[in-house]
This record gives structure tokens, C-alpha cells and sequence, in this order.
């Protein structure tokens, strides 16, 4: 079983070194007073640096070795997880637990936000859900159909604005909050089919109408936008059906069930009720 090598920083500003078999719900551990002794009424905790392991051995030795380091040598190790993009990491109680690179948090599975779109409208009497087609290019899933947005929730970002941004950004739809119908939120947790990383996500849905052919101005990281009956999509996550639809010039395409990357049965099962009350 994998294990996790962990620094924290205390509330006090202090450093507690740990190691454990599930890091999402140690961190809630810690921050409810359960932790540790250490860090019992240092709360709440953040999450500093972390390293993942094949083995608890191999994580509770480096434990070991971390432990007897000095703090100026326990910076220094924190700092080289400095810098890229950061997302903000939360515990299994879903309390914010500090930001951390984005390499680190797909590496190693830290439990994360995101927001996933649903654009659907009536385009010639059918009604149905836009997906995008992602770049081929992209590390993860080129040239797969996710949903119309997709994207991480930044540091500071409600939900919503997130949404409002990622939608801009990557299909060139600009909406306002108002437009936006939420749709629940769901815990996400797969393989990311890049290396050795996976992710831990709590999706937030978001679901907006649009008839006919909405303005997409596609980003660099979108190939194009496909328009699938609502039927058939509903088929693709019953039966693993291919699905039928169109592109924006309304020329026809299949889309082979293989290449969908947009089917979470439990985001599906709450979106639905509200995709069939918002194409009524």
C-alpha cells in the first residue's frame, strides 16, 4: 500500500513531519484535533510538502529522515515544491488546507476542486448537450469528448466565478453567474492516464441553456464543438453507445464511446433530473 511523507505548518507557525496511508482524511485528523499530539490546538494546519511513496515503509523512513533535519533544511526541502500553477488542497471534511503546485496535486492525488460545465439547448428540434473536442495535443485525453467547460478552481475562486472563467477561456463563451444553474457537486476519483497520476476532485456542476448554435470562439486547447442528442448521450452512459451528433457547421460525426471522457455515473444521475426540467 502507497504511503504519504507529509509537512505541515502548524497555526503557531511551527512544522510537524508525519506520514500516513491516506493524507485527505489525516489532514481532517489533524484539523479536528485528532491528529497528533503535537498538533492538537495548533490548528487548523497546512499542508506545505508532501511526497508519495510505493510503500508506508518507505514513507515512514523518510518520515525518519525529514524529522531529524533542522529547520532551516526543512524550508529548504519546502521550497523546492514552490512555483507552477497552485490549486488549493482540502481535507475529507472539505476544509481548505493550503495551495500546493499542480504537479504535486495530480502526482500524488490531493483532494481538489474543479467546475464542469453543461451547455445544452434545442438545436432543430432536438434537444441535446454540447461537448467539446479536446486538442490532440493535450497530455491528457487528446482528442477526447469531455463536457462543454471543464477546468480547476483557482485559489481565492467561488465556484461560480471559476465556472464564468473557464468558460471564457476555453470555448470563448462569455456568461455571467445569473446564467448559470447549479447542479450539485461530485466526488470525482480517477487515473489520469499520464504517468503515474490520478485525481481526487469534488466537481462543481454548472448547467446553462442555449438554443441553436451558441457563440463558441474555441481557446488553443479545445479541437472544436460537437452538438449530441440528449437521448443518445443518456444512452452513452446507460448502454456504452457510440454517440451521433453534429459540429457547429452542422456537419455530421459519431463519436465512439471509447473516446468519451465525460461520463461520471454519479454526476450524471444528479444533472439529469435538472438538464430534462431545463430543455422543457
Amino acid at each position: 500500500m502507497k504511503g504519504y511523507t507529509y509537512i505541515l505548518r502548524c497555526a503557531d507557525g511551527t512544522l510537524y513531519c508525519g506520514w500516513t496511508n491516506d493524507l485527505t482524511a489525516r489532514l481532517a485528523a489533524h484539523n479536528s484535533g485528532h491528529g497528533a499530539k503535537y498538533t492538537r490546538g495548533r490548528g487548523p494546519v497546512t499542508l506545505v510538502y508532501s511526497e508519495l511513496h510505493d510503500t508506508q515503509g518507505e514513507a515512514m523512513r523518510r518520515e525518519a529522515e525529514i524529522k531529524k533535519l533542522t529547520r532551516a533544511q526543512k524550508q529548504a526541502l519546502i521550497d523546492t515544491q514552490n512555483g507552477d500553477e497552485l490549486l488549493t488542497v482540502y481535507d475529507a471534511a472539505g476544509r481548505p488546507c493550503g495551495d500546493r503546485p499542480r504537479a504535486v496535486v495530480h502526482g500524488q492525488g490531493l483532494f481538489h476542486h474543479v467546475c464542469h460545465l453543461w451547455t445544452v439547448g434545442v438545436r432543430g428540434g432536438v434537444p441535446g448537450v454540447w461537448l467539446q473536442q479536446r486538442q490532440f495535443d493535450r497530455p491528457l485525453y487528446p482528442g477526447g469528448f469531455d463536457l462543454s467547460s471543464t477546468g480547476h478552481i483557482d485559489p481565492g475562486e467561488t465556484p461560480a466565478s471559476a465556472m464564468v472563467r473557464e468558460a471564457r477561456e476555453e470555448i470563448g463563451l462569455v456568461l455571467t453567474e445569473n446564467a448559470l444553474l447549479g447542479g450539485g457537486s461530485y466526488r470525482q476519483q480517477y487515473a489520469r492516464g499520464e504517468g503515474n497520476g490520478f485525481d481526487d476532485e469534488l466537481a462543481f456542476a454548472f448547467l446553462t441553456r442555449i438554443d441553436g448554435v451558441p457563440p463558441f470562439r474555441p481557446g488553443s486547447e479545445v479541437a472544436d464543438m460537437a452538438f449530441v442528442p440528449l437521448a443518445d448521450f443518456a444512452a452513452a452512459h446507460e448502454n456504452q453507445a457510440d454517440l451521433t451528433g453534429c459540429r457547429m457547421d452542422g456537419s455530421a460525426l459519431t463519436i465512439p464511446h471509447s473516446s468519451l471522457c465525460c461520463l461520471h455515473e454519479s454526476e450524471w444521475e444528479g444533472v439529469h433530473p435538472a438538464l430534462a426540467q431545463l430543455l422543457r
